[in-house]
């Protein structure tokens, strides 16, 4: 188990860094200071926000919607579900493909084709907040009533859109780099992620990979990623799930459970991931982006939409 000091360099390297980071954005302090929380200290400050926090009136669970919450509770996983109709998918994918991506590590490479990148060290594609909110029905995917259903029984009270994201991940690479090896985030005292296949995967092609029950484990909570060898020693290699389907599947996760996606060896991944969290996270625009329109709940979509 990781040293109070441990956890909290985290995301704390220096006071000084950390009151920097207060006055640049108030979100920062209960993110920088959640990895020195225990998961008792977690689940505790979670239930009393989600008290006072925002519910649907009359809110109940179907069946379908029970079940994938049941999984993420006990798993911290969920199964694939039915693929993305595929004029949707087809959308996406077409939209994505056409729209420039960028290293955040290697800013001076500026933007390029998604399926060229410039340097060999660049390992994954990003795009950024605004033109992975511009996609075609992405303000419909993540508002998908069956997620936030979930969202709002996992969390107790409805949940915040946060940290969307999208990205290819790209084959004929040695060394896998960040979210590339098994890792735990930090982002909300409790929180998960959807994320959707937006190609094939199978085993070469970059499948995610989970840690089925870590969400609920605090071993390896240093805050730091880790090799497979030690989770294998730590979890079981019968703990890790990994997750081959065909494009525009989907499935649910507990991103505090260790999780990863493998390297591709032969095509890219496009991976779109969407969070849901009880509060806002440092992770999200300032100030909203686009115009919301009235079928989108106000509360739980306004760190991106006005």
């Amino acid at each position: 188990m990781a040293t109070f000091s441990e956890r909290l360099k985290t995301r704390v390297p220096s006071w000084q860094r950390f009151f920097e980071r207060v006055r640049a954005d108030g979100r920062n302090p209960a993110y920088d200071l959640l990895p020195v929380l225990s998961l008792d200290q977690r689940n505790a400050f979670s239930k009393t926000l989600a008290a006072f926090s925002p519910k649907t009136p009359g809110f109940k669970l179907t069946e379908k919607q029970a079940v994938l919450h049941d999984q993420l509770r006990h798993d911290g996983l969920t199964a694939r579900q039915t693929p993305l109709p595929a004029h949707v998918l087809g959308d996406l994918l077409a939209y994505f493909k056409a729209t420039p991506c960028h290293d955040p590590y290697r800013a001076h490479l500026g933007t390029f084709p998604w399926d060229a990148p410039v340097s060999i060290e660049t390992n994954i594609g990003y795009y950024n907040w605004e033109q992975v909110l511009r996609a075609p029905h992405m303000i419909a995917v993540m508002n998908n009533p069956d997620i936030l259903a979930v969202a709002e029984a996992y969390l107790g009270c409805k949940p915040v859109i946060d940290n969307i994201g999208a990205a290819w991940a790209y084959p004929g690479r040695d060394i896998a780099k960040g979210v590339q090896r098994f890792h735990r985030d930090f982002d909300c005292s409790r929180c998960f992620k959807a994320f959707y296949y937006l190609t094939n995967i199978d085993a070469t092609s970059g499948p995610h990979k989970y840690v089925k029950g870590s969400h609920q484990d605090r071993r390896l909570e240093s805050g730091k990623a880790q090799i497979d060898d030690a989770i294998i020693e730590t979890f079981g290699a019968e703990a890790i799930e990994t997750i081959t389907a065909p494009a525009g599947s989907w499935f649910l996760e507990d991103v505090y459970g260790f999780h990863k996606g493998q390297l591709p060896v032969d095509r890219p991944r496009l991976l779109l991931a969407i969070e849901y969290n009880l509060y806002p996270s440092p992770l999200s625009p300032k100030a909203p982006l686009i115009t919301r329109e009235p079928q989108y709940d106000s509360y739980i979509n306004k760190l991106f939409l006005k």
